[in-house]
Order: C-alpha cells, then sequence, then structure tokens
C-alpha cells in the first residue's frame, strides 16, 4: 500500500495534537509543578525561531535562544502562561515575565525540551549516550 491510499484509510477526525503534563521540580516553588503542554503548531514554531535569529547584511549575527525558549514554553503551555489570573497573582504584566518569575533556566530549558519532543523534535540518541558518559 502506498503512502496515498494509506492516509485515505485513516479517519481525518482521529488527527489531534499531541499533548502529554510535563513535571517540573520548581525550585523557586519547593514544590513539583505539573504543566499541560501540547505540541506548537509548525507554522507558529517557525515565526518563533525566525524571530529569534538577527541577521545583518545577510550574515547571523545573534540567535536569541532566551526569547526562543520562552517563547516556545508559552505556546505549548498556554494553559499556564496566557492566563490573565495567574498573571496577575504573580505580578507578571506579560507570559514572558511569568515564565521569568516561575521558572530558573535549567527548568524553561526541561519544558522546551518536552514541547519539542511533542512537535516532533526527538532527542539525539549519540546526546543521551555523551550525557550519560
Amino acid at each position: 500500500m502506498n503512502l496515498v491510499e494509506q492516509l485515505l484509510k485513516m479517519d481525518a477526525g482521529l488527527l489531534e495534537t499531541p499533548s502529554k503534563v510535563i513535571t517540573i521540580p520548581s525550585k523557586k516553588l519547593k514544590e513539583p509543578l505539573d504543566f499541560p503542554c501540547k505540541a506548537v503548531d509548525p507554522e507558529k514554531y517557525a515565526e518563533i525561531q525566525e524571530g529569534a535569529v538577527e541577521i545583518r547584511k545577510g550574515d547571523v549575527k545573534k540567535i536569541n535562544m532566551y526569547s526562543l525558549k520562552t517563547l516556545i514554553v508559552i505556546e505549548g503551555c498556554p494553559e499556564v502562561f496566557k492566563s490573565k489570573e495567574i498573571m496577575e497573582h504573580f505580578g507578571a504584566p506579560t507570559p514572558k515575565e511569568l515564565v521569568k518569575t516561575l521558572l530558573l533556566s535549567g527548568e524553561i530549558d526541561d519544558l522546551y525540551n518536552g514541547i519539542n519532543e511533542l512537535s516532533g523534535y526527538e532527542k539525539d540518541a549519540e546526546d543521551e549516550e555523551t550525557i550519560k558518559n
């Protein structure tokens, strides 16, 4: 069976955005937090990536990794970071400020990596082996 036949046999109504709860052991709040996360829409993901790259005279001069990771976390966990109620409670005027208020750098990375996996980016097995050694 070729790919076209395979896709046409599938129920289009069963398509869903991958999601899962990612638990982060928060050092700031001193307890684990369960973040409901989902894959980021491919177009939105590309838009965030483009916005994080600074190009001058045709060359990449800088990639703002903090902005990239933070915006992916906000898009991947909108129930938390786009919640006006939570922002007000923690005195954060924007979702970006809420991320900064609630999470440490490593915790942002953990959420970012989890959302990347949901978005179809798999961990590189070679990188995992290097980390273990």
